[in-house]
């Protein structure tokens, strides 16, 4: 009887202190270097291609098919991994990471260079007899061993070239850094060859690379974006060649000014009238600026630009009402300004595994780990015209790209896609690169 006690007595302090540690549906939800962890794992598991990132999953359908992907934004998606991951190693100065670091680079180099076109990007690569879900077209490489995805926009360039900037920055390998230098500055050759615009390998203009003067006086953000490959052509190359034409861009051709205009300040609370997918774009274009740029007079281009999106202008909010983790701790870095900070994060604390995945992927990662990774709705019901909160929205491939206006519904529901967590990572790492967030939180 005594020994009976003692061993319930026993078992019921196990599991107190079990359960306390681990969240539960109606607890906080889990820490978030263990959300980035759960992440990053699955990313690995599942949307890595020889170090590219695959953005869409397509689960199994009636007919017996087996799981395929989506891929017209790979160039993009995997520079925004090479950041992330540049973000991650410098945090944690694992050598683990950086090997994951160089891989990633790898797949950004086969990216640039299976077109055989030099400068060139692909969207995605894939080898010659893989299935693909994606009606673009599709051409394969010189050496057989490839398909590659063309009609590549200014978006996929700008997150290739976000993404070979970090890398430029973390890897100290003098091999590495000329590879980098190779890719960066025979994209900007391509483009300046062809009178500011991606040209595709049977000769005609891509659909969305545009960077001539009369094109960014109606698109004001791909100023901006040409200004960024041109800094960061000089920041792997050090040739003055492009610092001569990048402040010939930013002063005498007025791309300076229209950096300024780069994020459109519209009303948010109608659906369609902000592209919040530019939103990441300026991010992604401002930011390498920001962080390159000394010269007191071209800064303050890109500071204004910053300062205008985050706080709108005609009237209308700009981006900081809607506790984006990219621009909170962007405009925190550069601005001063950390007013968000701490909403920010907890946009990344609300942050659902459901918003990505299904329950059967929820429900495997918590037999792997041991932890609940489901939780009742945290955030407060939004007001009307307001940025509904990251936990109320419907599904999505990205909750930065994505409208936090017109995106309420149920991301429990069932979806015939699965999407990789690579914007909690990069807005997770970021806020520790920046040490807004502790390690242990």
């Amino acid at each position: 009887m005594f020994r009976s006690l003692i061993v319930l007595i026993l078992c019921l302090a196990f599991s107190t202190l079990i359960f306390a540690q681990l969240p539960n549906e109606q607890n906080c939800p889990i820490p978030l270097w263990r959300k980035a962890e759960i992440f990053q794992t699955d990313m690995e598991k599942r949307f890595l291609l020889d170090g590219q990132a695959l953005c869409k999953l397509i689960l199994p359908q009636r007919d017996g098919s087996g799981i395929s992907y989506n891929m017209p934004d790979n160039a993009y998606m995997t520079g925004i991994y090479v950041g992330t991951l540049s973000m991650k190693y410098l945090c944690t100065n694992d050598e683990k990471d950086l090997e994951k670091l160089l891989k990633s680079v790898d797949a950004l180099h086969l990216l640039c260079r299976a077109s055989g076109v030099p400068g060139l990007l692909a969207r995605a690569v894939i080898p010659i007899n893989s299935p693909w879900e994606d009606d673009g077209m599709w051409r394969p490489s010189p050496d057989g061993k490839y398909r590659w995805r063309g009609d590549v926009s200014s978006d996929q360039v700008d997150g290739v070239m976000f993404g070979f900037s970090w890398a430029y920055e973390t890897v100290k390998d003098e091999t590495v850094r000329r590879e980098i230098a190779k890719d960066v500055t025979a994209i900007v050759e391509h483009i300046l060859q062809n009178d500011l615009q991606i040209v595709d390998a049977d000769g005609k203009p891509t659909t969305w690379g545009k960077y001539y003067p009369l094109y960014t006086r109606i698109e004001a953000l791909n100023a901006l974006l040409w200004l960024q490959a041109l800094k960061i052509a000089y920041q792997v190359s050090q040739d003055e060649k492009y610092a001569k034409l990048y402040k010939e861009y930013v002063f005498d051709k007025k791309y300076g000014e229209r950096a300024v205009l780069a994020r459109r300040n519209l009303d948010p609370t109608k659906k369609g009238f902000v592209n919040h997918s530019d939103d990441v774009l300026f991010f992604l274009g401002v930011e390498p600026l920001l962080r390159l740029e000394t010269d007191p007079q071209i800064r303050e281009f890109y500071v204004k630009s910053l300062k205008r999106g985050w706080e709108g202008s005609g009237g209308y909010p700009g981006l900081k009402p809607e506790s984006n983790p990219l621009h909170a701790f962007l405009t925190a870095k550069y601005l001063g300004d950390t007013s968000e900070v701490e909403n920010a994060i907890k946009t990344l604390e609300w942050f659902p595994f459901t918003i990505k995945w299904n329950n059967d992927t929820i429900k495997s990662y918590e037999e792997q780990y041991g932890i609940k990774l489901t939780w009742d709705i945290l955030s407060p019901l939004p007001e009307k015209g307001k940025p509904i909160p990251i936990d109320r929205r419907e599904k999505t491939w990205s909750t930065w790209v994505q409208d936090p206006y017109h995106s309420a519904g149920n991301p429990n529901d069932w979806h015939p896609l699965e999407y990789n967590g690579h914007d909690y990572l990069l807005g997770y790492w970021l806020g520790r690169y920046y040490k807004f967030i502790p390690p242990d939180r």
